[in-house]
């Protein structure tokens, strides 16, 4: 998985036991405020320190933001793509792994949608939600479609480039509008779009 540039760490001593504590708030802060209104007093507030402790390890609000979605990556562990021996079964496998729809993850829904808007103005931001977010089940369901091509499954011929960020992009859409991207949905995206799109034979 590609590499988040690590942000620039202003100078100063440093308590490391207090960095989880202040991820932890700033993604809560974003999941409630939103990144545009969450302001780095809310933060300090939430998290039970000084601001000058934030700011102390990160000089901006983008660049704590950025740092919060890595923390929030990390504690997932990897993300192994699965490799059934068929397509039909690494799509069910895919499903299978879907969380159920608690509220951690409609916080980090929030999050992702909350910090969208800003990524466009802020190039910290993009990337953390490109390489931390955005890659992962890009790079996941990619993995499968190839592994389906080595197999005959999908004809070498056929151009999926397009095909995850197809998905990426109706998941965020399902976001957008509050609902959740659930076992029900994801089967729905996998067998109406993947298989259909990806199994075709190419003009």
């Amino acid at each position: 998985m590609p590499a988040t540039r690590a942000p620039k760490r202003a100078a100063g001593r440093w308590n490391p036991t207090l960095e989880g504590t202040i991820l932890d708030a700033t993604l809560a802060a974003v999941a409630e405020l939103g990144y545009d209104r969450m302001t780095m007093d809310d933060l300090a507030t939430r998290a039970g320190v000084g601001k000058a402790a934030i700011y102390r390890r990160w000089s901006s609000k983008g660049e704590v933001v950025a740092e919060a979605i890595a923390h929030w990556r990390r504690s997932l562990g990897p993300a192994p793509a699965p490799d059934t021996g068929t397509l039909r079964g690494d799509l069910d496998a895919l499903v299978d792994a879907v969380p159920e729809y608690s509220a951690k993850e409609i916080d980090m829904f929030r999050v992702v949608i909350g910090v969208a808007t800003a990524a466009m103005r802020d190039p910290v931001l993009a990337a953390a939600l490109d390489d931390l977010v955005l890659s992962v089940p890009r790079q996941v369901l990619r993995s499968v479609l190839d592994r389906a091509v080595t197999r005959g499954e999908i004809s070498a011929a056929r151009d999926l480039a397009l095909l995850p960020d197809t998905v990426l992009g109706l998941n965020i859409l399902r976001m957008i509008s509050g609902r959740p991207v659930d076992r029900i949905y994801v089967r729905r995206v996998l067998d109406d779009v993947v298989l259909p799109l990806a199994t075709t034979p190419p003009a």
